[in-house]
C-alpha cells in the first residue's frame, strides 16, 4: 500500500513540478497526514525511522533557506512526506539515487548546450525515476 501511494505522490509531484516549476503543498501535507494515520493503524517501520527520514526534508528545507532558493522549499517538504512511507535509509536512497540522476542529466544538458550552469531543472522526476529503480530491486 505504501508504495503505492508514494508512487502517486511523486508522480503527481512530478508532473506538476515539470509543468509549473512549483510544487503545491496542500497536496503533499494531504498525503504526509495520511502517512502518519497510515502508519498509527498499520505501522510498517519503527518511529525512529520516521524521524530521520523526515530528518532527511528538514535538512534539505535548511539547504533551500541557505542557498536562498536554489533548493525548492516544496522539495525539502516532499522529502519529509516520502520520510514518512519509507522511514530513514529509504529515503536517504530515494535522494541519493535522485541526486545522482539528476547529476547526470544536468552534465548532458550542459555538455549539449542545451541549459546554462544556472538554470533550473525540475527535481521531483529524478525523485520518480529514483523510486521506479528502488522498486525493481535496482540501487
Amino acid at each position: 500500500m505504501n508504495k503505492i501511494i508514494v508512487l502517486g505522490l511523486l508522480g503527481l509531484c512530478s508532473l506538476e513540478d515539470v509543468k509549473h516549476r512549483q510544487l503545491t503543498i496542500i497536496y503533499i501535507l494531504m498525503f504526509g497526514i495520511g502517512g502518519v494515520i497510515l502508519h498509527l493503524l498499520v505501522p510498517v517501520c519503527s518511529i525512529y525511522s520516521i524521524l530521520c527520514g523526515m530528518l532527511l526534508g528538514i535538512f534539505m528545507l535548511l539547504i533551500s533557506v541557505v542557498t536562498q532558493g536554489s533548493i525548492g522549499m516544496g522539495d525539502g517538504i516532499l522529502l519529509m512526506v516520502t520520510g514518512v512511507y519509507l522511514g530513514g535509509y529509504e529515503n536517504l536512497r530515494l535522494l541519493m539515487t535522485g541526486l545522482l540522476f539528476s547529476a547526470l542529466w544536468s552534465l548532458g544538458l550542459l555538455a549539449f548546450r542545451k541549459k546554462k550552469r544556472k538554470d533550473e531543472i525540475a527535481f521531483v522526476p529524478f525523485l520518480l525515476l529514483s523510486y521506479f529503480v528502488m522498486l525493481c530491486g535496482g540501487v
